[in-house]
């Protein structure tokens, strides 16, 4: 116990260097530009945190490479070494969901990941070497106007990434892949594996700048319709790790309809969502394993009676969920609502519905899993030390973050 808190102080402290010191200026060498170095941190902090979790050396094994991957693919300078540690990292979370699941359907699930995620990203790999084909050497420092001559097929380079996020249309492997896979595969898979799709899209964008203007209005009409869909589904899901997933793809569909755009204010605000998310969704997934640990059920119907001792942390889970200032939540999803509405007025009804249904399944949540049971009371139990330094480092880096993101921009 005494280990836990000391290992929880050294890793504020060193959140809190980050926040005052903007050691973003000592490590900019490495990192090439803000967004590498953002997305590397949230890498760092994630990883770091598992050590709360009793692991076996095998599991850490794997998440070592898993972190390893991904911190070679935040410091990629050219496009063919982000596709191949982009694939590089599939490996080990199809490890973890196929041999540490609980459940046979594991091994569906890992398939269902793995050629889903794999053969989405074909295409990608034939566009980067057409460029190598016509001399050019695929590195992102290069002008964009060369790209011109694959304006069109460039469109399904973008597939690989936003498979990976990934977005309504194509998030059926997600559900499959988080309820299968273990506490830890679940945090690292939706904290900082989606950040992947993300931040190849961000790296692809003026790649056919051209085209994104002349389908924006197509691409973000259709996109924010799949944020609302998937909101909506959420209403009608008892499986709370499901229910957890769907928010993840409501809104990573929301952060890209927000990009279609093209506006300054669109590439701030997504930064800002992926960090945010990456961390509101390792709170939200370790907080139902505490529950499922106690109830061994996944439903919110009747695990709702033993969350008594962690409604703390659920109503503040909620809270951030439903993005309530202060929380890096609230400001990346206002920046990303003022960007689409400045590039179309008509897009804040769409906005609204976003943000009503995104509420009410956030209070549906929180409605059935604060109401206990006296009959119940007996059996539920406080929660560990582990469990609630884990909670409140997240909590801390949700509320806390907002104040280092402008040392990076």
């Amino acid at each position: 116990m005494n280990l836990s808190i000391i290992y929880f102080l050294f890793l504020t402290l060193l959140t809190n260097f980050v926040f005052k010191w903007g050691a973003f200026q000592y490590f900019n060498f490495f990192f090439t530009d803000s967004l590498n170095f953002i997305l590397n941190l949230l890498n760092y902090l994630i990883f770091f945190s598992l050590f709360f979790m009793k692991l076996s050396f095998t599991n850490m094994v794997c998440l070592l490479t898993l972190f390893i991957i991904m911190n070679f693919m935040f410091m990629s300078l050219s496009m063919m070494q982000l596709f191949i540690f982009f694939e590089l990292s599939l490996i080990p979370i199809f490890l973890i969901v196929i041999f540490y699941g609980k459940q046979f359907e594991r091994k569906k699930a890992s398939l269902f990941l793995f050629f889903f995620t794999l053969s989405s990203s074909l295409p990608l790999l034939i566009w980067i070497l057409l460029l190598k084909f016509n001399f050019y050497n695929g590195m992102f420092t290069e002008e964009n106007h060369m790209m011109k001559i694959f304006s069109w097929t460039s469109m399904f380079l973008y597939m690989a990434f936003l498979v990976k996020l990934p977005i309504f249309f194509f998030h059926m492997w997600l559900p499959k892949a988080h309820v299968e896979a273990p506490v830890y595969g679940s945090m690292v898979l939706a904290s900082v594996m989606l950040k992947l799709g993300g931040y190849g899209l961000l790296k692809f964008l003026f790649v056919s700048y051209s085209m994104w203007l002349k389908i924006s209005f197509l691409m973000t009409s259709l996109l924010i319709n799949g944020a609302i869909l998937s909101s909506i589904y959420c209403l009608f899901i008892s499986d709370l790790k499901i229910i957890i997933a769907l928010s993840s793809v409501s809104h990573m569909t929301f952060m890209v309809s927000s990009v279609v755009p093209l506006m300054i204010e669109s590439i701030l605000g997504c930064l800002m969502m992926m960090v945010s998310h990456g961390f509101l969704s390792s709170l939200m997934f370790y907080f139902a394993n505490s529950l499922y640990e106690r109830t061994k059920t996944r439903s919110i119907f009747f695990s709702k009676s033993f969350s008594f001792y962690q409604n703390g942390f659920l109503i503040l889970m909620c809270v951030f969920n439903m993005c309530v200032p202060p929380s890096l939540n609230f400001f990346s999803e206002i920046v990303l609502s003022v960007s689409l509405i400045s590039w179309s007025v008509y897009t804040s009804v769409f906005l609204f519905f976003y943000m009503m249904f995104s509420t009410m399944y956030t209070i549906y949540l929180l409605i059935f899993l604060s109401n206990r049971s006296k009959v119940w009371y007996f059996s539920s139990s406080p929660l560990l030390m582990n469990e609630f330094l884990m909670m409140v480092f997240y909590s801390y880096l949700t509320l806390f973050f907002i104040f280092s993101i402008s040392h990076f921009m």
